[in-house]
């Protein structure tokens, strides 16, 4: 088994000695580094009336400038375009064709399709549905619920 590790039980290296720096060298430092960097050069690669400008309201000028052109492409690119020549088409075949073809074909039609259907036009199902209420509560009756909040 290893020995514990203590530290105090080991002596300490001398520490080499250092040199005092010259006097007033940590109060002149910063100067010193300021003087070095290129403020003339960054200050002349701005063109023209910019270079007037702060740093941070060129930033703000080119931020309005971007979301300026954003919002006027938006507002000029118009309303919305008018039906195509598909949805015209569409439009003019008759409703009770359309649910009987999708009644009929193997779209996967639900009820609840249709309910969202009748609801938008309650008069939509005189065309094809003929049965009477009595008919139509028989029908739901049989219909299975395994949920019993719809009972």
């Amino acid at each position: 088994m290893k020995p514990s590790f203590k530290l105090d039980a080991h002596p300490r290296r001398p520490r080499p000695l250092l040199s005092e720096p010259p006097a007033g060298y940590f109060d002149a430092l910063p100067t010193q580094i300021m003087a070095r960097l290129p403020q003339a050069a960054a200050r002349a690669t701005v063109p023209g009336w910019l270079a007037w400008l702060t740093p941070a309201l060129r930033t703000s000028l080119a931020s309005v400038t971007v979301l300026g052109g954003f919002a006027a492409s938006f507002y000029l690119s118009g309303p919305a375009q008018p039906a195509t020549a598909a949805t015209a088409s569409l439009d003019a075949v008759p409703r009770t064709e359309l649910v009987g073809y999708l009644l009929t074909s193997g779209a996967r039609v639900e009820n609840s399709d249709l309910a969202v259907l009748a609801a938008a036009h309650p008069n939509i199902t005189k065309g094809f549905l003929h049965a009477s209420a009595e008919e139509v509560a028989d029908a739901l009756d049989e219909q299975p619920s395994e949920d019993l909040t719809y009972l």
